[in-house]
């Protein structure tokens, strides 16, 4: 065993999600091997001195959008510097997104993004799936990815009308089939129709800025849109995960779901 692959973390807080102590952290080939005090070690182990220092486990970033191109933009970070910079910041890991087109293919896509993440990803990283449109061959290519890839959660829009929203009807099938392939459905929720109908009152207003955004989206319609998933995920005996709420209005009903339990 070549002693590089040896490393041990000796006399820092080790702080887990349950309580902190001392201790030594012993790693070999990447994994954590024992963790306690004084552990006796093979000869050779790379010795870091943690005294008065924290030894937290590393971070996992389950929202994260590499070079996605949306709506004429892109986002900044790549999958070399996104990464790159969750190191330093204690991110080990990120889960990024798949985003395939309507009447686009879900594993086309998968490999697409993974041939565009794989050469420059300097942490673990997986991919959650977007469905923005359903037919049996999504249907087939969910199963497939769950049971070939290794993916195991769904994202679905109820906003961006006509680029990746989907009907309840729609919702409802997905959430079906999330439900009996045992992955995770989440959701993005506000209502794509009233928000689409809101941009075009504020542009008729002349507002073109950024502050446009929040006002064509005002909480009702976040918290419409979430009652409407919690609902048509109950009726398919879904577990949901619903990402990025971003109003007490919606939270409240996300708390007055989970007390009635009709939301995992």
């Amino acid at each position: 065993m070549n002693c590089t692959n040896r490393l041990l973390i000796k006399g820092g807080k080790v702080v887990n999600e349950d309580c902190s102590q001392l201790a030594d952290v012993f790693i070999e080939d990447g994994i954590i091997q024992d963790v306690g005090l004084n552990l006796v070690v093979p000869d050779g182990a790379h010795v870091i001195n943690a005294k008065d220092k924290l030894v937290i486990p590393g971070g996992i970033d389950t929202h994260t959008h590499m070079e996605l191109e949306f709506m004429g933009a892109r986002t900044v970070d790549d999958f070399y510097t996104g990464t790159k910079a969750a190191l330093a910041g204690g991110t080990t890991m990120i889960l990024d997104f798949v985003m395939p087109q309507k009447e686009c293919s879900l594993l086309q896509a998968y490999d697409q993004w993974r041939n565009k993440a794989d050469p420059k990803v300097c942490c673990d990283y997986s991919f959650h799936v977007a469905v923005s449109w359903w037919s049996e061959k999504v249907k087939e290519e969910m199963k497939t990815l769950v049971e070939e890839k290794g993916v195991n959660s769904f994202k679905m829009f109820m906003a961006y009308k006509d680029v990746f929203m989907l009907q309840d009807a729609e919702l409802y099938a997905v959430f079906s089939h999330c439900k009996n392939l045992g992955a995770v459905a989440q959701v993005h929720a506000e209502n794509g129709d009233l928000i689409v109908e809101g941009a075009k009152k504020i542009l008729a207003l002349g507002i073109t800025g950024p502050e446009g955004q929040e006002l064509c989206r005002p909480e009702e319609v976040e918290a419409e849109a979430t009652q409407r998933a919690i609902t048509i995920a109950h009726q398919a005996n879904c577990p949901l995960y619903i990402v990025h709420v971003m109003s007490k209005s919606a939270a409240n009903v996300i708390v007055r779901a989970r007390r009635q339990g009709n939301l995992w």
